[in-house]
């Protein structure tokens, strides 16, 4: 297995699935603030929830049609389809007839498959055809015709059958397919060691609802295997005026152990408050540490990633030769981001991740208690 592939390249291999028929609504906004964790290829949630998640995820929306069984008239899969991409979804995966593959109709399955083509409008479709179900040859001859009518995709199965897929079926998918057409493995794919056996086998993508987990897992090998443990920082500021009374706030994750930081100033700007809530959590460790930084603030990101380096070369000037603002603040993220081994990662503001949310809290909490002292 190979245990070196980095989890951001495994995530961009992971349709992250959230299909359950009956769900609390805080399983909802606990996936959705996961899938924002790793760059993950894809979210694909049910139909009903396209426009929720159009709205709470910046990445790819994939939804599902003639889900789960696939026996619905193609005219109705085709209208379901039509109805997901003005909804939103940027990918649908549904579900073949599998009586016509199994009787070997390809007249009557070749009408389903063209109409379903044709409301795509040239958009990506992915057609599952349940392998676990199927013999050998009836999945050469669904392969070959959707090869033959150019779908994007084939996908084993849809999870709800009661049989896992196999990594013979996957074999067999990759040997029939000769690079004509690409595969998504899904159903059973609960932990890294089986995601990491279905690439290999010959799948492009996995689908599967343990994303999160299989990705954890990875960076928690990663890290074992560097001996070098990581630490996450979750920062935000905020002030009330811009200038204004401000504040700011840091949660910094070490193993099983939580430290919050926060403060605040009765005259300052919401980028002086990100700067800072990001240097307090840095300057908090004294010997050198690997440290994630997750923010919101593309101020913060892009200087740290983007500006900073040519700022430097001119002595902290913009390029038009004037100082940088903030330039004591910049100046000291300069020699903290040096000390340790920073990584900056994006969040997307107000979109329901928990430890963002926490900080944006705790900056708004000290920001107020400035404004009610003056």
């Amino acid at each position: 297995m190979n245990l070196a592939l980095k989890p951001e390249t495994l995530a961009q291999k992971i349709d992250y699935t959230f299909l359950k028929p009956i769900f609390e609504r805080e399983e909802w906004e606990t996936f959705l603030a996961r899938s924002k964790d790793y760059p993950f290829r894809g979210i694909c949630v049910p139909p009903f929830l396209v426009r929720d998640a159009k709205k709470a995820f910046s990445g790819r929306i994939i939804s599902v049609a003639g889900f789960p069984l696939g026996f619905q008239l193609f005219q109705s899969k085709a209208e379901e389809i039509k109805k997901l991409f003005s909804e939103g979804a940027d990918e649908v995966d549904f579900v073949v007839n599998l009586h016509l593959v199994r009787v070997k109709d390809s007249e009557s399955l070749g009408r389903e498959l063209e109409s379903i083509k044709r409301a795509s409008q040239g958009r990506v479709l992915k057609v599952i055809i349940e392998t676990p179900i199927l013999k050998p040859h009836e999945i050469d001859f669904v392969v070959s015709l959707l090869i033959s009518q150019g779908f994007d995709f084939v996908k084993t199965s849809t999870g709800f059958m009661g049989k896992a897929t196999t990594i013979e079926e996957v074999k067999l998918l990759h040997k029939l397919s000769q690079g004509r057409i690409s595969i998504k493995a899904s159903g059973g794919i609960g932990n890294l060691e089986s995601a990491l056996a279905f690439l290999e086998a010959g799948a492009d993508i996995i689908g599967t609802s343990r994303g999160y987990e299989i990705i954890e897992e990875l960076r928690k090998r990663a890290i074992a295997e560097e001996g070098e443990s990581v630490i996450h920082v979750y920062v935000d500021g905020c002030s009330l005026g811009n200038p204004g009374p401000g504040g700011y706030g840091a949660i910094i994750k070490d193993n099983d152990s939580e430290k919050v930081i926060s403060g605040g100033e009765p005259n300052t700007t919401n980028n002086r408050m990100e700067l800072l809530a990001v240097i307090k959590a840095l300057a908090y460790y004294k010997d050198s540490k690997k440290i994630y930084v997750y923010t919101d603030s593309e101020y913060v990101l892009k200087g740290a990633t983007q500006w900073l380096s040519n700022w430097k070369k001119r002595g902290f000037k913009n390029a038009e030769g004037s100082e940088i603002k903030n330039l004591d603040l910049w100046q000291e993220l300069d020699r903290l981001v040096n000390f340790h081994k920073v990584t900056f990662i994006k969040v997307q503001a107000h979109a329901g991740h928990p430890e963002n949310e926490r900080a944006d809290q705790l900056a708004k909490r000290e920001a107020r208690a400035w404004k009610r002292k003056f």
